[in-house]
């Protein structure tokens, strides 16, 4: 049992290793994590079945064209601090579950390590996330409607109908900002409409966001602080704090956390 659990964290931090870096050579890997190419080789091979990675010869690649290339502006801003939020957020994730997620790109980020979760069945209304998720071998159901092209999202009655006749176990959600406010916003009408839904449907909600979000306006509110069981961010000032004291739990990550 302890070899089985050192073995999937190994796995783990190779895949994290390949999601970062695009594309590595399976001795750089194998000094990376301190193990002989042997047995990167046989690490690789079982991802690789998995439907995680491509392997070639002497070294491994990411299995999606959305791991590497980004879909809009918002994919390359603050990379590094969403994927600490991500592998947090990861933590939350129980093994045979329903998982929302928004088409925000942290949310994103998170998608691209739900493999390393089993028997998950995610929700979505997010094209990349949904491209992403129908090569993890995990069950998908696509909330679809008409399709907002500028976010390549599904948006409108049919979403929210979709939305409605399933109950999430856990609802990960972004914002475009929220400066002055007493709760998240967007710029769309229609995803602040999908997002009270999702709310409703959810038996948890997490709330993922950047620091640059606290000095960010938008034009919708669709919740208050109060309404998620956790937000998680990069670390903020005591003033940033106090700005989303309602939240239920606040967690701040960085480079240490998971060291």
């Amino acid at each position: 049992m302890k070899m089985s659990k050192a073995s999937d964290a190994r796995r783990n931090a190779l895949y994290e290793i390949i999601l970062n870096e695009g594309r590595v050579r399976v001795g750089d890997l194998a000094r990376a994590l301190d193990v002989t190419t042997e047995t990167i080789r046989k690490d690789l091979k079982v991802l690789e079945d998995r439907g995680v990675l491509i392997k070639k010869h002497g070294s491994a690649t990411v299995r999606n064209a959305y791991y590497q290339l980004p879909f809009d502006v918002k994919l390359q801003e603050n990379t590094l601090q969403k994927q600490w939020i991500a592998r947090k957020a990861l933590d939350f994730i129980q093994d045979d579950s329903i998982v929302y997620l928004d088409p925000g790109s942290t949310c994103l980020q998170l998608a691209k390590l739900l493999r390393l979760k089993k028997n998950i069945t995610v929700l979505t209304n997010s094209l990349p996330i949904g491209d992403i998720i129908c090569d993890s071998g995990l069950e998908l159901i696509m909330a679809g409607g008409k399709l907002q092209k500028k976010g390549r999202a599904f948006i409108g009655y049919y979403t929210t109908n979709v939305i409605d006749s399933i109950r999430i176990d856990i609802a990960f959600l972004g914002c475009d900002g929220f400066q002055d406010m007493d709760g998240p916003m967007t710029f769309s009408m229609e995803h602040a409409e999908i997002n009270r839904h999702i709310l409703r449907q959810s038996r948890k909600s997490i709330l993922l966001c950047d620091s640059s979000k606290f000095t960010k306006t938008s034009t919708y509110q669709f919740a208050k602080f109060s309404d998620y069981d956790v937000m998680i961010t990069n670390p903020i000032s005591e003033e940033e704090q106090t700005m989303v004291k309602g939240v239920k739990q606040l967690i701040m990550v960085d480079e240490h956390t998971f060291e």
